[in-house]
């Protein structure tokens, strides 16, 4: 049988002569923008410039970005004569249901005890109300404004991490937020992740007025919406009558502050501090090959991700390319505890939060940041699920790279196969009882409570990952294991909890400096 081919993409596009189904170029599609497909009845709702929601308040001046379940977009609130991100939700059954518990949900957070510490980093929703459209009915969301999430902070600082100090004033505020939702919501969020941790902008209203008088004006592409796919047809076919079209905006998110990017004599807390790495190469002896760590792939042996690159042996030499930091940029600042911090972050995107015992579903958190009780598919994980989360956030601030990176290879091991491996590696091995008790157990162990796909493991802990990998001295890797080894506590039962974390001396920054600019 021979085999089948990749299947040929097309974009259906409206011209000047008509609709026309053109094969997809990925060079002339813009990046990361809804799909013209969504746009049919049950999706998303077509916005333009100037429209206006809820009786003429909030006008739309340009789009924020969207998601799977709704696009949002900058309002002027002409009621109270500032902006907002209005979320419009995509109209279909599941989404507005979703939509409406978010809303309860988030109305019982912002009220359960605004006195609390950890309040002011949970986003904050101001409004709601249903949108009447032509087509559909649409459920809205109003919130605070808010600035980049920290993945685009990690992609501006992608060679060297983030400077530590500031990752300990990030991970404290998360950690406040967490207890406030733990604690006084009796939430857990199950998808804590860069994406869904926001940096909050001081003076948000003269920011705003100044990124719009500085910034371009929107820009949109009018694009042809095809038809809902039917069973049997591959591609739309034009049935008469006026094709529907719509304007897909480029997203425009509020920029931070300040644009360049950050740096730090002490990025990584290494022996030499004025240098940063940009490389690392483990040459194992005997062996002749060589690893470029930060690009290392998953081979087709049953070897976990992991392993491959780990040192092979004791005596594995190590090279290292390395280049002087700039001395310039603006000074440093003290971050001394009496003077305000110089970020401030809002955990957002509580549609997925859940009562610590009363799960809206067992399948929580996304890859990356996913706890071994949720990839065993077990029932009784809590709130220490964030916590996990949370351990992984941080390490992707300080080296830009992910704790876990699963990979699946074909016939031979799946992720969850990959992940359970790599945590054993990073970890050490955990005990039958917490092995057997998912619904995924039986197909990741085997009643010996070995790996069933993969067995050549290799274990590397975390404090020799931190001075090996990322040139770590060992005092500084030491202390940043215990704090980070407790949120990685297997035995979710045992594993710290926000309240535990938050006064940790690890996150203390007193007397630190570092340069610091967006």
């Amino acid at each position: 049988m021979a085999p089948k081919n990749a299947c040929a993409k097309y974009q259906y596009v409206v011209t000047p002569n008509g609709p026309k189904i053109v094969p997809v170029n990925p060079i002339t599609l813009p990046k990361d923008e809804e799909s013209p497909a969504d746009y049919n009845s049950g999706g998303y709702l077509h916005v333009k410039l100037r429209d206006s929601f809820k009786d003429g308040r909030y006008v739309v001046i340009r789009k924020l970005g969207w998601g799977h379940f709704s696009t949002v977009w900058l309002v002027n609130d002409t009621q109270t004569s500032r902006h907002s991100a209005l979320k419009v939700v995509k109209s279909a059954s599941r989404y507005a249901e979703t939509a409406r518990d978010e809303i309860k949900l988030l109305r019982a957070v912002q009220e359960a005890n605004p006195s609390h510490p950890g309040h002011k980093h949970v986003v904050s929703l101001l409004d709601s109300f249903h949108h009447c459209a032509p087509e559909d009915i649409h459920v809205c969301l109003v919130f605070e404004p808010l600035g980049e999430n920290l993945l685009a902070l990690i992609e501006r600082n992608n060679k060297t991490g983030i400077p530590v100090a500031l990752v300990k004033i990030i991970t404290k505020q998360v950690l406040l937020g967490l207890q406030y939702l733990h604690e006084e919501c009796d939430l857990v969020h199950t998808d804590i992740k860069p994406e869904n941790i926001m940096i909050a902008i001081p003076d948000i209203e003269q920011h705003i007025q100044h990124e719009l008088s500085v910034s371009p004006s929107p820009t949109a592409r009018k694009v042809g919406v095809p038809p809902k796919p039917r069973a049997g047809v591959a591609i739309p076919r034009r049935t008469g009558g006026r094709e529907k079209h719509v304007h897909i905006f480029d997203s425009q998110p509020l920029s931070s502050p300040f644009t360049s990017p950050i740096t730090s004599a002490s990025s990584s807390p290494t022996q030499k501090s004025t240098l940063h790495m940009t490389q690392v190469t483990i040459e194992s002896k005997g062996t002749g090959k060589s690893q470029t760590l930060a690009n290392s792939s998953t081979g087709p042996s049953g070897i976990s991700l992991l392993s491959q690159m780990a040192p092979q042996n004791a005596a594995s030499t190590e090279t290292v390319k390395l280049e002087e930091s700039s001395n310039q940029g603006p000074p440093p600042i003290d971050t001394n505890p009496t003077s305000p911090p110089p970020i401030s972050i809002k955990i957002a995107d509580l549609g997925n939060a859940t009562p610590s015992k009363r799960h809206f579903t067992e399948d929580i958190q996304t890859r990356q940041y996913r706890s071994p009780e949720a990839i065993l598919g077990r029932s009784d994980w809590t709130h220490t699920a964030d916590v996990w989360s949370v351990a992984c956030v941080v390490f992707e601030l300080l080296t830009a790279e992910y704790l876990f990176d699963p990979q699946a290879q074909a016939n031979l091991f799946s992720k969850d196969d990959d992940h359970m491996a790599l945590i054993i590696e990073l970890l050490g091995g955990f005990d039958m009882e917490l092995k057997m008790g998912g619904r995924y157990s039986r197909e990741l162990f085997d009643s010996k409570g070995q790996l069933r796909h993969i067995r050549n493991l290799k274990p590397w802990p975390l404090e020799r990952v931190m001075v090996e990998k990322y040139m770590w001295n060992v005092e500084a890797s030491k202390a940043f294991c215990e704090f980070l080894l407790p949120m990685l506590e297997l035995d979710w039962r045992k594993r710290a909890q926000a309240k535990d974390l938050v006064d940790h001396p690890w996150l203390n920054v007193e007397g630190e400096l570092f340069d610091f600019t967006w």
